[in-house]
């Protein structure tokens, strides 16, 4: 259950990509508040995402693996 590693590191790589957007691509004045605040959403959504992921266990239900039927498929002995 180690959600805050990865989604950490989401969204520090989501602050550096605005900073270096908004100071040399976009050349447009962009406060690092707001910056830091959609960081901080982007922190909070990939948290969740991630928790309510593990909590219906998605991964198991995309995965297909289909169990081998135990049933009896020839005459019965009796």
């Amino acid at each position: 259950m180690n959600l805050i590693l990865p989604s950490l590191s989401i969204s520090i790589l989501y602050i550096i990509y605005k900073i270096i957007d908004s100071k040399y691509i976009s050349k447009e004045e962009t406060a690092l508040k707001s910056i830091f605040k959609d960081g901080l959403i982007v922190f909070l959504s990939g948290a969740l995402s991630m928790f309510l992921i593990e909590q219906f266990k998605i991964e198991e239900l995309m995965s297909n693996s289909k169990e081998a039927l135990s049933a009896f498929t020839n005459e019965p002995d009796f």
